[in-house]
Order: structure tokens, then sequence, then C-alpha cells
């Protein structure tokens, strides 16, 4: 399932920049929700995180890596959430619409509910997807 939504780019530094992203639940990974964005040069840049994280980042602040949820406290009508992406490259904070992220995943619980993702996990794909992973070295014996 795909959904679009515009996203601010904050910086502390700069005016906001709009950004058009993709939100994206698919079934061979039930866990996760995906963020898309496309560069300037048509490359495709995917996030991919816990659904549950984003679920509960809508209510308190989540996250201890390279994503960072929390709802903010605005003094607009409109609900506002921030998403922080980290990155050896950088780090980048958006501010998402709240209604719109809650009605996402309002609609991923019609297709998977929360709980029944074990159900629909694909267990092949997954270990193709391991297998594919560059590996990750350690310096050090520990």
């Amino acid at each position: 399932m795909r959904c679009p939504v515009v996203l601010e780019l904050v910086g502390a530094h700069r005016p906001p920049v709009w950004a058009q992203v993709e939100l994206r639940f698919v079934g061979p990974d039930p866990y996760a929700i995906a963020l898309a964005f496309q560069t300037l040069h048509s490359r495709e840049v995917v996030w991919r995180f816990s659904r549950g994280l984003l679920a509960q980042g809508l209510i308190e602040a989540v996250g201890e890596g390279d994503v960072r949820i929390r709802p903010l406290d605005t003094t607009v009508p409109a609900r506002v959430v921030e998403i922080e992406l980290l990155s050896p490259g950088g780090r980048a904070v958006f501010h998402a619409p709240y209604t719109e992220l809650r009605d996402y995943l309002t609609r991923t619980q019609e297709l998977i509910a929360f709980g029944a993702e074990h159900e629909w996990l694909d267990l092949d794909h997954t270990v193709t997807m391991l297998l594919l992973a560059p590996p990750t070295w350690r310096s050090g014996t520990g």
C-alpha cells in the first residue's frame, strides 16, 4: 500500500523545504513502514523502520537509533509529528501531518493487524534480503 504525503524539511538556519515522499507498507515486510524520497537526480532513497515505532511516535517520543519520532506541541490547528533521520552523511528533520500518518496506520491495520504480522512474514524473502545485505565488519576481537 502506497500513499503520497508532503513533509516539511526543517533546518535551524534555513527556511523550510517541502518534500513529496511516499509512505509504503508491503506484505513481504509486515513489520515495517518505508519512507521513499526522490532525489534531485531521480534516485530513490528509502528509509525503513518499524510500523510500531511510527504508531508509538504519534503518542510520545520514541527511537534511539537512526529514526526518531515524536509528536510536537504546536499552536497551529493541525497536529504535527517530527521525524528525525540520522545517517553517517548527516541529519534530516521533517515535520509530518499527524492526521495523515494516523490515517495511513489505520489503513495498514486493515490489511495486517498489529500483532498478526508474523502470520504474513515471508521468511524466504527475509533470508534473501539478509543474504543480499553488505557484510558489516567489526574491528577488534571484542
